[in-house]
């Protein structure tokens, strides 16, 4: 059990709590045993949503208590604690999409720690609308959204499990009756009163719940039919109703089950419980449960029942289990579909393909044009997909941009080759987006297993996931089979990054720093730092040796860190040595420049070393400027640039729009790639092109550096066509700042 905060957190209280409390109590469901079709209920909103955690909590005096819980071992928590709180006090879904983002969650123990929420989402649910008893809600370790679909499928399971309150609310009055009915038969002076007292309570439950009363004459064979049975089976109010009349409203098979079921019934001292389905007198298709109970007393034989119209659970129960199996954006299956036709093709062992496919430019399209857009190109896609299922494919959506597709075996290892290759040319197609074209294509990774061989499903998706990755690293559409040395790459891949974690830990990276030179006369302007691995061997591995690490979303944000720091301190002891005029180059990633927070940490620092502004300098690639948050990015530009912050783009003319961001964005300075550089002297369009780019950024008040410069041919031309500075192997290699004179 979770230990009370030392500081109480807050949380609003509804002007009904102690009625609500009071309800609470009065259904008896606290500190009950577990019960499977709530335990159901959790389970199916887990996968429904593909969360870990899912939970129905009733939220008592003290505490906030599970009634079923999936994917957390607790079994209730401190109320004060309790997202359920803000739940309770609305009608509609309660989203929280990032918990550490909003100041009500984010030093709560429940994010901070065990279970670690950072995205909830909740639903109130109860007897009725005038108290909500507790919550459905589901719980992830990541920020996300929750779709408007997303947000009827959750009101819809919230709905089922306050059906179940209702029951679990009526079986505590049926017991209950029953057990009066028990001491009633004992006194038999008053039989009579209370039995009638008694049966119009249970008609009132019974027309609440949508349940109807029957009762069973052993001597003569007639059933006794209940006024609200009466309406359920649409029989009429009054007169004498056979039991051949009552077989007659059942349909096909559910006539014979009826019949075997209630002679069954009637011959033995056992209990009766029957789904079925009937046809009512006035042409209503109804779906009935009937439930019966024998008991004897002093040699009497008493047989009783309930007749329950449970139609709209039916209908309930299949529009669930067709969202537990579709995706509800594109129609196609899901992944637990997929995961369940897998584990049967792992049973009979059958030869087959599985194929992965992954849009190529996807989170481009989603972030230049919007979710509508990627949803637009997803359904586009799943409709081409969908023409494969009449050939024998099993289709699914993974997640995100991520498809699957079980193709049969037909033996032919190019023959298959053929098939896939169809399948990404047809995947490819142009779509207009606000006026302007987005090319679509996909990549595919393929893993195959034959027949007689046992596999592991999950250990089959990593695999077409490895030959996914390879295809996209080899340029994107196209498709790539998986091969046993891939599961050593990706081990690999892992290792770097756990190899760079300890060596950030241990202090195995360091700056190494490259000198600028202003061309027109070669004197100092600077230095850019440059991340280096010295490895316990000795051997200085660049960046490229250890990518994956730099590509990996939090470890980047601590190398960032490690780097801003580094650099800062490094500017401090070279003006602390006698170089006023410092000037050292950051590179800062995609991730960290859009973090919100990334401003003030870089300022504070700067601050806290009393540097100028001018000593840093902050070099950013141009997918910094991409994406829909680009108005966040620009806002970060300007605080910079206000602060004497000096901002370049580099890698210049490498990729999208460059011009356009030139004008949008205060960059002060733009770094010529050295693959332009490169072909000065062998490509006599190269220099034609290097001249226009320095005569844009001059007529835009913007300074021009050229990298890679190795020949003094190349610097010559560059000097000749206007470029302000250089760097390369001519002047000086990457070297530690032990190395370096400041001056």
């Amino acid at each position: 059990m979770l230990q009370h905060i030392s500081r109480p957190l807050t949380y609003p209280i509804g002007p009904d709590e102690a009625e609500r409390r009071a309800a609470l109590q009065e259904l008896g469901i606290l500190d009950t045993t577990p019960d499977k079709n709530f335990d159901a209920a959790v389970r199916l909103a887990c996968s429904s949503f593909d969360v870990p955690v899912a939970l129905v909590a009733m939220l008592d005096e003290q505490r906030e208590w599970f009634k079923a819980v999936t994917g957390w071992d607790a079994k209730e928590a401190p109320r004060e604690l309790a997202f359920c709180n803000y739940t309770i006090l609305q009608d509609g879904v309660f989203i929280v999409e990032d918990a550490e983002l909003d100041p009500r969650f984010s030093e709560n123990l429940l994010v901070t720690g065990d279970p670690g929420i950072r995205f909830y989402a909740g639903v109130p649910v109860g007897l009725s609308d005038e108290h909500h008893l507790g919550t459905l809600c589901i719980v992830d370790t990541k920020p996300r959204t929750l779709s408007a679909k997303e947000a009827e499928l959750l009101r819809t399971l919230g709905q089922m499990v306050s059906n179940l309150l209702r029951q679990f609310h009526q079986t505590k009055i049926e017991r209950k009756l029953n057990d009066q009915l028990d001491t009633e038969r004992a006194a038999r002076n008053q039989k009579e009163l209370q039995l009638r007292d008694k049966q119009n309570l249970l008609e009132y439950a019974s027309e609440l719940a949508a349940l109807g009363s029957w009762e069973y004459n052993h001597s003569t064979g007639h059933i006794i039919w209940g006024a609200e049975t009466r309406h359920i089976l649409g029989l009429t109010p009054v007169g004498n109703v056979t039991v051949e009349a009552v077989r007659g409203l059942f349909a096909g098979e559910d006539e014979l089950k009826w019949q075997r079921e209630i002679a069954r019934f009637a011959a033995s001292t056992t209990s009766l419980l029957f789904e079925g389905r009937i046809h009512t007198p006035d042409g209503t298709n109804k779906w009935i449960r009937v439930l019966g109970k024998t008991e004897s007393n002093e040699g009497r034989i008493a047989k009783f029942g309930l007749v329950q119209d449970i139609t709209k659970e039916r209908e309930i129960r299949e529009r669930l289990n067709e969202m537990v199996a579709r995706d509800s954006l594109t129609g196609l299956f899901n992944r637990f579909s997929l995961l369940q036709h897998l584990r049967r093709l792992q049973r009979d062992q059958t030869a087959f393909s599985f194929a992965m496919l992954d849009l190529d430019g996807f989170k481009f399209i989603n972030d230049t044009f919007g979710h509508a857009a990627g949803d637009q190109c997803l359904k586009r896609i799943a409709r081409k997909l969908r023409s494969l299922e009449a050939h024998g494919a099993f289709v699914a959506r993974i997640a995100g941009d991520e498809f699957g597709i079980i193709l049969p075996d037909i033996g032919d290892r190019r023959g298959l080759e053929r098939r896939i290759g169809k399948i990404v040319a047809s995947l490819a197609f142009p779509m207009r987006f606000q006026q302007q074209t987005a090319n679509l294509s996909v990549s595919v990774g393929v893993a195959m297993r034959s027949p007689g061989t046992s596999f592991d499903p999950e250990t089959l998706i990593a695999e077409a996931d490895m030959a996914l990755y390879e295809a996209k690293i080899l340029g994107r559409k196209r498709y790539s089979f998986f091969r046993s040395e891939m599961k050593y790459l990706a081990a690999k891949k892992a290792k770097t990054i756990v190899d760079i974690r300890k060596a950030l830990q241990s202090g195995e990276l360091e700056l190494f720093y490259q000198a600028k030179l202003l061309l027109r006369d070669r004197s100092p302007a600077g230095h850019e730092a440059l991340l280096r691995w010295r490895r316990k061997d000795g051997g200085v591995e660049t960046p490229e040796a250890f990518r994956p690490a730099l590509d990996d979303p939090l470890l980047s944000g601590e190398i960032t860190v490690f780097v801003v720091r580094s650099a800062l301190d490094q500017a401090r002891e070279w003006i602390d040595r006698g170089d006023p005029n410092v000037s050292i180059s950051i590179n800062i990633g995609p991730h960290q420049f859009r973090d919100s927070n990334f401003p003030n940490f870089l300022l504070a620092e700067i601050k806290r070393r009393r540097l100028p502004a001018s000593a840093i300098e902050i070099e950013v690639t141009e997918d910094v400027f991409l994406g829909r948050d680009a108005g966040e990015v620009l806002k970060t530009c300007r605080t910079f640039n206000e602060c004497g912050l000096r901002i370049s783009f580099d890698d210049f003319g490498t990729g999208f729009a460059s011009l356009t961001h030139l004008l949008d964005f205060p960059v002060r300075a733009i770094k010529i790639d050295r693959s332009f550089v490169s072909r000065l002297g062998t490509e006599a369009r190269a220099a034609g092109f290097l001249k226009a780019a320095c005569d844009l950024a001059h007529s835009l008040t913007i300074e021009v550096v050229a990298e890679g410069i190795e020949t003094h041919e190349q610097c010559e031309l560059l000097k000749s066509i206007g470029c302000d500075y250089g760097q390369g192997y001519l002047f000086h290699r990457p070297s530690p700042a032990s190395e370096i004179s400041p001056k």
